[in-house]
């Protein structure tokens, strides 16, 4: 730990501070001991479309806390937070994931999702289309009761462009043949739709229209289609690079057939490269050994253990392995997502997945990908969530339970702003749903009859058929009508029928209890919780103003808010 400031050194030190913020470039929010935090970081985190609307100060609060954060996972790491067992497990099965994920989109998404591709992809975006169609089904399309034949549907297709081209409108042609529902009803009108929208051959027809334009016969997984553009527009949109995550997200819908397959093969091409083989006969003999086990439905690792079985299950770049491999394969995965079989199927199944994600995460550190910065990043994060968790409950959550005192003394300092009860009111009620049987029950109550007796032969309110008609205490706002009578009643009096939902209600007002503090018992979990989170937030300030004494900490305020300041005027 850093020597802390005398009073001298401190006063020199704030002078320094503020002299350090007014000549921040624009770029940096902030620097903690010489190392910078970017803009870039802070907006990634937290996005334009949070502030809009908000004021300075709110934007104050939100860099103080990113910046606090930061400290916080920087003191934790220099006191040895990374070298944590629990956080070198975490990062290791952080980094299979990552390398898993990064392996698809590299090997697979980017070969697929080309470059090319995607400003293809950008290119159409900027466009949105108007158009009507007119569907024909036949027998096998995607969603299609139709029972006519391709051929058929074809030579349909004939005649509606016949009666098209001596100009018939098309509206009228698609509510008399179209096979899309709501196509019958509005003439074919699909609205307005970009590029993505519609499945590939029909999106490739429509774009390359004019207004005005009808296409010819397309055929789609849904059928025959015939295309009119009715009108095209531009919208606005980002840059290339501000639109390619989202392009990205688009393709992977379009391109979800291509992207399958080229994965399919490159798992098989690893497998085949790596001499991946069953050895189908040992498996057998391991899943009848497994039956005899205690606990059938363990995970898999549990059941590898118990049946301590010594013989090879595959072949594997040359070497025969078996249990003590797979063992130690699941002891990277967390306990909620250990594999479980129930067949041998099963059990094949598994073991080819265990040994293809083991193929593909060497075939991303063959490839370098744990260099590259992104990847670094994306552990990076791991490891500085797990060092803030481990410094907030090591320095901040410990010993944050209060005693039953503190809790009893914090409920009747606060009872009166917290903890208050609305006047509320208690009635004994008649609920009936034909208007002529509440009438004639009012006749009877008033007769002398009492609601006691018979709400229990007559209510139709479940709730109250086991209290005698009574009702658990409400406060204004409840029951409609029915409850805004009760509120304007004397104890005794009695009132009805008044309509209430689907029924009408006879009330009897047999109390009224004022407004007061909730009883301590009632909400002490919430006390509980209210405590901690003032303890909490003492604690963390505290913390913070001691940590700021001992590590130099400049903020740019400035930069921040002219930031979203011009986010929010573009």
């Amino acid at each position: 730990m850093k020597a802390r400031f005398t009073t001298t050194m401190f006063a020199l030190g704030l002078l320094v501070v503020l002299f350090a913020c007014s000549t921040m470039d624009s770029d940096t929010l902030a620097v903690i001991d010489g190392k910078s935090i970017s803009i870039e970081e802070f907006s990634a985190q937290n996005p334009a479309s949070r502030f809009a609307g908000k004021d300075n100060d709110y934007i104050d609060g939100k860099v103080d806390e990113y910046v606090r954060k930061a400290l916080f996972t920087q003191v934790s790491l220099e006191r040895g937070a990374g070298d944590d067992p629990e956080l070198q497990d975490k990062k290791m099965k952080a980094e299979k994931r990552q390398m898993l994920q990064y392996v698809y989109d590299r090997a697979i998404v980017d070969e697929v999702m080309t470059e090319a591709y995607l400003k293809e992809m950008y290119d159409h975006t900027g466009t949105e289309l108007n158009a009507r169609h007119i569907l024909l089904q036949f027998s096998g399309t995607s969603r299609s009761a139709s029972e006519r034949t391709k051929e058929e549907a074809l030579a349909l297709m004939g005649q509606i462009n016949q009666r098209l081209s001596k100009g018939e409108a098309f509206e009228d042609l698609a509510k008399e043949f179209t096979d899309d529902p709501s196509g019958k009803d509005n003439g074919g009108d699909l609205g307005w739709f970009g590029w993505g929208k519609m499945v590939g051959p029909f999106q490739d027809a429509a774009f390359a229209l004019m207004p005005g334009d009808i296409s010819g016969v397309v055929e789609t997984p849904f059928g025959y289609h015939i295309i009119k553009l009715e009108a095209k527009r531009e919208v606005k949109r980002g840059t290339f690079e501000e639109e390619k995550m989202s392009l990205k997200q688009q393709a992977r819908k379009e391109k979800g057939q291509e992207l399958s397959a080229r994965a399919n093969k490159f798992l098989e091409d690893q497998k085949k490269a790596a001499g991946f083989d069953i050895n189908s006969e040992n498996v057998h003999a391991f899943y009848e050994a497994s039956k005899k086990a205690t606990n059938k439905q363990a995970p898999m690792d549990e059941i590898f253990k118990a049946v301590n079985f010594e013989l090879s299950l595959f072949t594997l770049n040359g070497e025969d392995l078996g249990s003590e491999w797979i063992i130690k394969e699941l002891s990277t995965i967390d306990d909620g997502q250990k594999p479980r079989f129930n067949s041998e199927n099963q059990l094949v199944t598994i073991l080819d997945q265990l040994v293809t994600q083991v193929l593909i995460v060497k075939h991303g550190y063959d490839q370098g990908y744990d260099k590259e910065e992104v990847f670094a990043d994306k552990i990076n994060a791991v490891v500085k969530r797990h060092a803030y968790e481990s410094f907030m409950a090591e320095e901040i959550n410990k010993k944050m339970t209060p005693t039953d005192e503190e809790m009893m003394a914090f409920y009747e300092t606060n009872k009166a702003e917290k903890y208050m009860d609305k006047k509320k009111v208690k009635v004994s009620e008649i609920f009936v749903k034909d208007s002529l049987l509440a009438v004639d029950l009012k006749k009877r109550v008033d007769a002398g009859e009492t609601i006691k007796a018979l709400s229990a032969r007559y209510s139709e309110r479940k709730a109250t058929k086991d209290s005698e008609g009574v009702l658990p205490p409400f406060q204004e706002g409840r029951y409609g009508l029915m409850g805004k009578e009760a509120f304007s009643m004397e104890i005794g009096d009695i009132a009805g029928p008044v309509k209430l939902g689907n029924g009408y209600s006879i009330i009897e007002l047999i109390e009224v209890i004022p407004a007061g503090p909730k009883p301590f018992d009632k909400v002490k979990g919430r006390v509980r919780t209210e405590i901690a989170g003032e303890l909490r937030k003492s604690r963390t300030a505290t913390v913070f103003n001691d940590l700021k004494k001992d590590y130099s900490v400049k903020i740019n305020y400035a930069a921040a808010h002219d930031f979203y300041a011009a986010a929010e005027s573009n």
